[in-house]
């Protein structure tokens, strides 16, 4: 009889230790998933903050030192006996050439260049675009809307002209492109595939005109005589 309720007290005092064992590990589990959604919930709130940051002040979020100083340099070249000294030295902002419209939203406001430009300036292009003939983001061009459509749909227009051969993505080792039309000036609106002939195009006052340009351009300043005609 002792012995058997020896036994029953040692089976009482491990189911005890078990629970207790229990209730520990289950208070670190849920201490654990406590935790992690709190951390989750605090990673969620700071990348939408910074996303409403960067929306409302439309700039990346870079920090302050790792911003180079940009602007007008002026090359100075000094000579001390045998030794030259080529130096550049920053221009200050009062001898930067101010644009006509400094209230305007965007540099093309600024300057004046709104409906004066077409797919052909494409050194006025080429500031907005990549090496690899890609548009650059508002944020970077500061661009407004308007304008920022209007040159990407310049940008598109010039490459299918022909203008912009060096932006180009590059080619993988060994691939050769396929011949394109050269010096193309009507096919710009869409894809120079996706293009078919006029088969019959009617008489001469009732002619079936293929549409030419696009319809951002229409109003733009025309100096000669003739209208323009967006369809050929």
């Amino acid at each position: 009889m002792l012995h058997l309720g020896l036994k029953r007290k040692k089976k009482k005092k491990e189911a005890e230790g078990g629970g207790r064992r229990r209730g520990k590990v289950s208070i670190k589990m849920a201490a654990r998933c406590v935790w992690s959604t709190v951390s989750g919930v605090w990673c969620l709130a700071s990348s939408l903050s910074r996303g409403v940051f960067q929306k409302i002040n439309k700039v990346p979020l870079i920090c302050a030192g790792s911003v180079q100083c940009r602007g007008i340099r002026q090359v100075v070249e000094k000579t001390d006996g045998k030794t030259t000294t080529i130096e550049g030295i920053s221009v200050g902002a009062s001898q930067w050439p101010q644009p006509p419209n400094p209230e305007g939203r965007c540099p093309i406001c600024r300057w004046n260049l709104k409906h004066k430009y077409s797919y052909e300036d494409v050194l006025l292009l080429g500031q907005f675009i990549r090496s690899d003939g890609g548009m650059l983001p508002r944020r970077v061009t500061g661009l407004c809307t308007e304008e920022h459509n209007k040159i990407a749909i310049c940008v598109k227009m010039a490459h299918r002209a022909g203008l912009l051969p060096d932006h180009r993505p590059v080619l993988p080792e060994g691939h050769v492109p396929k011949p394109k039309p050269q010096l193309n000036r009507y096919l710009t609106r869409w894809s120079v595939r996706s293009v078919k002939p006029i088969l019959r195009k009617g008489l001469k006052w009732c002619k079936v005109r293929m549409p030419v340009g696009d319809p951002c351009l229409k109003n733009n300043v025309h100096y000669s005589l003739k209208p323009v005609y967006m369809k050929h």
